[in-house]
């Protein structure tokens, strides 16, 4: 690794240290994923994946539909966000009888 120094605003640096805080992570995580995310040429699989992985964080798609995505059975999927880092969402009542009903 190399070590940069950068000057953000005062704006920017609240904001990137309130989400280190938040996601449990160093300001220059957040700096290293950013430009990752920014800069890196990811194939548009790649693209889809992580858009998918954010989209299962806020609750937006179901464990089902991330592991469709992702190309793996239900149960990689849970040991892949596991490894991640990443929290399982576990449906209500009310929840399950709607995707039930959506399937």
């Amino acid at each position: 690794m190399k070590r940069t120094n950068i000057i953000l605003t005062d704006e920017q640096h609240k904001k990137l240290k309130t989400y280190a805080r938040k996601e449990g992570k160093s300001l220059g995580e957040l700096v290293r994923e950013s430009v990752d995310i920014t800069y890196k040429k990811r194939s548009s699989l790649e693209h889809r994946k992580l858009i998918a992985i954010e989209a299962y964080k806020e609750g937006f798609i179901s464990l089902g539909k991330l592991s469709e995505i992702l190309g793996i059975d239900p149960e990689s999927a849970r040991l892949y966000l596991k490894e991640h880092h990443i929290s399982l969402k576990i449906q209500d009542l009310d929840e399950i009888a709607q995707d039930s009903v959506n399937a």
